[in-house]
C-alpha cells in the first residue's frame, strides 16, 4: 500500500502512527507543498494523507484510513476518541500552529524543498492572527502554554502508571505533541518526552526536529 503524506502534517503522522503500531507495512512518499497534481490525478483533489490501497482503492480522510489499518490487522481498538483526548486536541492545536508554521518551512522537510513550496506555504497559512515574525518573537509566551499542555499530556495518556495508552489516543496526542519538537526553547517533561522517543522508534515517525 502506498501513503502520500507531508512530514509536519499530523493527520498524515497519526495515520503512520497506527501502521506502525499494529505492523502494517507501507509504502510513505511525501510529496512537495506546492504539487497539485499528485493527489488530484487520483482522487481529484489536492489532500494528504492519502492512501491507495492494494486494490488500488483510495481513502483520503486519516480516521477512514485508520479504520481500514484496524480492520485489516483483525484489532480490537475502535477509532473513538477519548473526552480528555479530544478536548485536549482542540485546545492544542492553536499553539502547535503558532510553534509550527513559522519554522516548520525552514526545517529539512522534503515537502518544503524548494523555494516555491516554501513560499506556497507561506502564502497560504500566514494571517494577521498568525504572523511569522510575531510568533518567533513571542516564542516565550507560546512556549509556556505548550509546556502546560504537555503536562496535561502526562496525565491523559497515564504515562507514569504504566497503562497501555489507547490507539486512538494515542495516534492524536502523537501527532500534535511531535510538532512542539520544532521549537527547542520549550522544556519537555522527561516522561513525555521518553514516550514521544519510544514510539517514533516503533513506528518510524520522526519527531520534528
Amino acid at each position: 500500500m502506498k501513503l502520500y503524506i507531508y512530514e509536519h502534517c499530523p493527520f498524515s503522522a497519526r495515520v503512520r502512527y497506527v501502521a506502525g503500531m499494529l505492523n502494517i507495512p507501507l509504502t510513505v512518499t511525501c510529496i512537495a507543498y506546492d504539487d497539485d497534481k499528485t493527489t488530484n490525478a487520483l482522487i481529484g483533489t489536492k489532500q494528504v494523507p492519502l492512501l491507495i490501497k492494494d486494490d488500488g482503492e483510495a481513502l483520503a480522510e486519516s480516521l477512514d484510513i485508520i479504520h481500514y489499518f484496524i480492520e485489516l490487522a483483525q484489532s480490537s481498538e475502535t477509532i473513538e476518541i477519548s473526552k480528555a483526548v479530544f478536548d485536549w486536541q482542540k485546545a492544542a492545536f492553536l499553539p502547535l500552529q503558532k510553534i509550527g508554521y513559522p519554522r516548520w518551512a525552514n526545517m529539512a522537510l522534503p515537502e518544503f524543498e524548494t523555494d516555491s513550496a516554501r513560499q506556497t506555504w507561506r502564502a497560504k497559512k500566514e494571517s494577521d492572527e498568525l504572523n511569522f515574525d510575531a510568533l518567533l518573537q513571542d516564542t516565550p509566551s507560546i512556549a509556556n502554554d505548550v509546556e502546560s499542555l504537555i503536562q496535561q499530556a502526562k496525565t491523559i495518556l497515564k504515562l507514569e502508571a504504566n497503562q497501555p495508552v489507547r490507539l486512538i489516543d494515542g495516534a492524536i496526542m502523537f501527532s500534535i505533541l511531535r510538532g512542539f519538537f520544532s521549537a527547542p526553547e520549550i522544556k519537555w517533561d522527561n516522561t513525555v518526552k521518553d514516550w514521544m522517543e519510544s514510539v517514533s522508534v516503533k513506528t518510524h515517525v520522526p519527531l520534528l526536529k
